[in-house]
C-alpha cells in the first residue's frame, strides 16, 4: 500500500526522528498510559522497517489496508483515553491568601491498633495541613496525591481497574506550596478537621481543605489508617485498606459490630489529631500559639461524618459540624438521642435519601437544638468528594449523579465556607437565613429540616 510503502522508504529520517521524540518526552514529561496505543503503533512500525530491511516481507495492498487500519483505529483509542481520563486541575481557591501545606505523623500510645495482628500495635495517623500564607516565592508547589503510586494503584485495584490506570493523576498538582510560612494576619485561626469516608483518602477533599486554607481557616486533613485506601508512612511502610474491617451486609450481626468499631475509630482519631494538633500549637515554630483549639469545626464525608457526630457528642473542643451523608446509623439509639448541642448541618445526597440512616439521622436531627438538613437532589454519595478529578463523564455512566461534578462541588464549597465563617469565626456580614437564601438560588437544593439559626 502506497502510505506503509512510503513510511519504509523514509525510515531512514523517521527512525531517528522517532527515538529522538521518545527521549525527548522521556526527559521532559514523564509517559501517560494513555500514550500506550500510540507505541503499539511505533512498535508495529519498527517491525515492518526490520521486515523490509532483510527482505522478508512483501506489503501486500490487503496488509496494508489492515496496517493502516489497525493504526488509526489505535489512534482514536488513545484519542478517546485522553477525553476519558484527561490530566485534570483542581479547583482553584476563591479567598485573598496563597495556601501552605505540611503533612504530619503521630502514633496515639493510649490507644490499640486493632485493625493489625500485631497486638503491641498503637494506632498511628497521618494528617495534612492547609494554611493561610501571604508568600509562595520559591517554593514548591504540592502534588494532589501526595503518597504517589501507592495510593492511585490500590484505588485502581479496589476500582477494579488496571493498575496504571490512574497513575496520571500522581502528576496532578494541588494550589498548595510545601512549607510555607503562615500568614500573620491574625493572632489565631480556626480549625476545621476533615475527615473521609470508608474506602476514601484524605486527598479526595483536597478542594475542601484549599478553599478553606485561602478564605483564612487552617483546615487539617486526616487519613483515617485502613479505612483509607493507603497511607505511606515516612519509614516506608504502607498502611493498605482492611477489607475485613468491615463486615458485609449479608452478615448482619458483625456488620453491625464492625460499622459501630469504625465510626467509632474514625471519630477518636480525631480527638487523637486533636491532641497532636495541641502539642503542634505549643512546639512548632510555624503554628505556635496561632491555632485556635477553643473552637473546633469537623467536616466529614459518610464514616467520617459518622465519626465527627460521635466524637461532637464527647468532645467539648468541637463546636460546629458539618456532615456529607454523614453515616450515623451505627451509633447506638442512646447516642443518637443525646443530640449535638452546637451549630449541625448535614448535607445529604438524593442517593442516600431512603434506607436505615435516615432513621438515625431523623433521631441525632430531632434531638439537637441547632441541627439542619438539607437534600441535594440528583447526586449520589461519591459526589461529595473529589470524584470529578477523575473522568468528566462520570454522571454519564450513572457513576455519580447529574447534578454532581465540579459545579455541584463549588456549591458545597460555598455552603461549607459560609456554615465555617458563621458559627466559627462569627462574621456578622452573614445573615441567619443564608442558608435558605442559598436553597432559593439553586433548583436542586431541598430543605428537608431548616434551621435559620444554622
Amino acid at each position: 500500500m502506497a502510505i506503509i510503502e512510503f513510511l519504509i522508504e523514509k525510515a531512514k529520517f523517521l527512525v531517528p526522528l522517532i527515538i529522538i521524540l521518545l527521549v525527548a518526552s522521556r526527559i521532559f514529561s514523564k509517559t501517560r498510559w494513555q500514550f500506550y496505543p500510540i507505541y503499539i503503533i511505533v512498535l508495529i512500525y519498527f517491525i515492518l522497517v526490520l521486515l523490509n530491511y532483510f527482505n522478508v516481507l512483501n506489503i501486500s495492498p490487503f496488509i496494508g489496508k489492515w496496517i493502516l487500519g489497525l493504526s488509526i483505529f489505535l489512534i482514536v483509542i488513545s484519542t478517546l483515553l485522553f477525553l476519558v481520563f484527561p490530566k485534570a486541575s483542581l479547583p482553584n481557591p476563591t479567598g485573598k491568601y496563597r495556601v501552605g501545606t505540611r503533612v504530619f505523623e503521630l502514633e496515639d500510645k493510649t490507644r490499640d491498633e486493632i485493625y493489625t495482628k500485631d497486638k503491641n500495635d498503637k494506632r498511628r495517623l497521618k494528617y495534612q495541613v492547609f494554611y493561610p500564607v501571604d508568600n509562595t516565592k520559591g517554593l514548591d508547589r504540592a502534588k494532589w496525591m501526595v503518597d504517589g503510586l501507592e495510593l492511585t494503584r490500590k484505588l485502581a485495584s479496589s476500582m477494579h481497574m488496571l493498575p496504571f490506570m490512574l497513575d496520571h493523576t500522581v502528576d496532578i498538582k494541588a494550589n498548595s506550596y510545601w512549607g510555607a510560612n503562615l500568614s500573620k494576619d491574625l493572632d489565631k485561626y480556626h480549625l476545621v478537621l476533615i475527615s473521609h469516608g470508608w474506602k476514601g483518602f484524605r486527598e479526595l477533599h483536597t478542594d475542601f481543605a484549599e478553599e478553606l486554607a485561602s478564605k483564612g481557616f487552617i483546615a487539617v486533613s486526616i487519613d483515617h489508617t485502613y479505612g483509607s485506601q493507603a497511607v505511606k508512612f515516612e519509614d516506608g511502610s504502607v498502611a493498605f485498606l482492611n477489607e475485613d474491617a468491615l463486615a458485609n451486609l449479608g452478615n448482619p450481626f458483625n456488620y453491625n459490630s464492625d460499622s459501630n468499631v469504625l465510626v467509632r475509630t474514625y471519630g477518636e482519631d480525631v480527638a487523637s489529631v486533636l491532641n497532636d494538633l495541641e502539642a503542634l500549637n505549643k512546639n512548632d515554630p510555624n503554628f505556635k500559639d496561632k491555632l485556635n483549639l477553643d473552637s473546633i469545626g469537623l467536616l466529614g464525608h459518610s464514616t467520617g461524618g459518622g465519626g465527627d457526630v460521635y466524637i461532637g457528642l464527647k468532645d467539648k473542643r468541637v463546636k460546629a459540624i458539618l456532615g456529607l451523608d454523614a453515616w450515623v446509623s451505627p451509633l447506638t439509639q442512646k447516642e443518637l438521642s443525646i443530640g449535638l448541642n452546637m451549630p449541625s448541618l448535614f448535607l445529604r445526597s438524593e442517593e442516600w435519601s431512603k434506607g436505615p440512616n435516615n432513621t438515625a439521622l431523623d433521631i441525632i436531627i430531632n434531638n439537637s437544638s441547632k441541627a439542619s438538613l438539607i437534600q441535594v437532589n440528583k447526586t449520589k454519595h461519591v459526589d461529595f468528594t473529589m470524584a470529578y478529578m477523575y473522568s468528566p463523564l462520570l454522571k454519564y455512566v450513572g457513576f455519580s449523579g447529574m447534578e454532581g461534578g465540579r459545579e455541584g462541588a463549588r456549591l458545597q464549597r460555598e455552603i461549607i465556607l459560609k456554615f465555617f465563617e458563621k458559627h466559627l469565626s462569627s462574621d456578622i456580614s452573614i445573615k441567619d437565613d443564608y442558608l435558605n437564601n442559598i436553597i432559593n438560588l439553586n433548583d436542586n437544593l431541598k430543605a428537608i429540616n431548616l434551621n435559620l439559626d444554622n
